[in-house]
């Protein structure tokens, strides 16, 4: 829907560390004003100087900015601007019973994906190919619907972007406008297409940054679910890219998260991955001087590393990994937390960064929201290209599993550049404001 006044509906409060937006549970939070803003924050579980407060306008909403699929927990005054709007179609309930019979000070929202306004369009393949190959700013939706119409008929085509780009990746690299690639490989993913999987294999095994340059934090964010979900159930390259020595140390962790995912999936046992990731701890797997190791011990924890443990000491004695990436006390908690536990812990972690809603998945890209937060003071340092692993350390209970976590960002902060959690009770406001964080805004800054 185009709004040529896209009026401003209200703040919302953007975590710089985490990157992520505040939520009232499932409900990304629109207030009022930005001091009423501030108000809610004052029962986070982070510092008022961790966020940056965002002016929020209806197309924001439109294009789901915060990912949260429609639902908006919203404040009185932030309500009635949206209300002013026409052609949408909505539901309103509030949050929950005011108190002492007075007015609710919050009410959920929820928009629905189709409204009146919009017009349904069809598109041609050879449209909805064409719209996805040069980048305008503008993301694809319908474009993007209509290709899941034609699964059948555009995936062979979608394959043929990748083989193309494979061809020729400097090409591709070089030149910012070419975008389909993007498109394709992360609808191939939603589509869970097993003949898919050996270009993609391909392509991220490309040596050096290349894979980066071609698919910015696609490379990490979403490739461990893209190679899970076009493997078919065979993990064999997935595990040579892990193997790989000549690919990209990230693309190499991804893979080992997508070789943990594939545990969940029943394509493998527990005991045999951890058992091969027990032969990567012998210092010639990389360079010298790598996070490989590290990143690698934080997926083997999360996946209870009983069989392991005693290769996982030498590690730290041969210092390939550094405790202040991951404590060794992490892997302690792991062992007491108990396998089942751990493995039901990851399956939420796969469920959370599952590729279903494919609009869930790609609309809130930085490159598609240029103007969020414009008007709002920037970090320090310029934002750059993250690194969105879905894993975490054992940081206690409540943060065993974060939502695509940046784990570049958690252990070197001068790159600047995604946590669900529950956060205290807003006993100001007198109700319970139980605050998940969920994947938001910037993903991926432009080439």
């Amino acid at each position: 829907m185009e709004n040529k006044d896209n009026p401003i509906i209200g703040y919302s409060a953007f975590i710089l560390f985490e990157e992520c937006y505040e939520y009232n549970e499932n409900a990304c939070y629109i207030a009022d004003s930005p001091e009423f803003l501030k108000e809610f924050l004052e029962g986070a579980s982070f510092n008022i100087k961790d966020y940056r407060i965002d002016t929020i306008k209806l197309n924001d909403i439109l294009d789901d900015y915060g990912c949260s699929c429609g639902e908006f927990a919203m404040e009185p005054e932030a309500l009635k601007r949206f209300k002013h709007v026409e052609g949408l179609t909505y539901t309103v309930e509030p949050y929950d019973s005011p108190f002492n019979y007075g007015e609710p000070d919050l009410f959920v929202v929820n928009i629905d994906k189709k409204n009146d306004s919009e017009v349904d369009k069809e598109y041609t393949i050879t449209e909805i190919l064409e719209s996805f190959r040069i980048f305008d700013g503008v993301y694809k939706r319908e474009q993007i619907d209509a290709a899941v119409n034609f699964k059948e008929e555009i995936t062979p085509h979608l394959i043929k972007i990748l083989e193309t780009v494979l061809a020729d990746p400097e090409k591709y690299a070089s030149d910012e406008n070419l975008n389909d690639n993007m498109y394709a490989v992360m609808l191939l993913g939603h589509f869970k297409e097993f003949a898919s999987h050996k270009v993609i294999f391909d392509l991220f095994s490309l040596p050096d940054d290349l894979p980066d340059k071609l698919f910015g934090d696609i490379t990490t964010s979403n490739l461990p679910v893209i190679l899970l979900n076009t493997c078919g159930g065979s993990i064999e390259l997935i595990k040579s890219l892990i193997l790989n020595k000549e690919a990209d140390d990230f693309c190499r962790i991804s893979a080992c998260e997508a070789l943990a995912y594939a545990v969940v999936e029943g394509y493998v046992s527990r005991e045999d991955v951890v058992t091969f990731f027990g032969t990567l701890f012998t210092g010639q797997e990389t360079d010298e001087v790598s996070d490989f190791w590290g990143l690698m011990a934080i997926i083997v924890c999360n996946l209870y590393p009983e069989e392991i443990i005693e290769i996982i000491k030498q590690a730290y004695d041969d210092e390939l990994i550094m405790p202040g990436m991951i404590p060794y006390s992490e892997f302690e908690d792991a062992l007491k937390l108990g396998k089942n536990k751990c493995l039901e812990r990851l399956k939420i972690d796969l469920e959370r960064h599952s590729l279903d809603d494919i609009h869930g998945s790609m609309s809130w890209w930085a490159c598609f929201n240029p103007n969020i937060g414009s008007d709002s003071p920037q970090p320090a340092a310029e934002q750059g290209p993250g690194l969105g692993l879905g894993f975490k350390p054992l940081l206690g209970e409540s943060k065993f599993f974060s939502s695509s976590t940046d784990l570049k960002d958690d252990f070197y902060p001068s790159d600047n550049e995604q946590t669900s959690s529950k956060s205290q009770k807003n006993k100001k406001k007198a109700k319970k404001k139980k605050r998940k964080q969920a994947k938001a805004s910037k993903k991926k800054n432009r080439r």
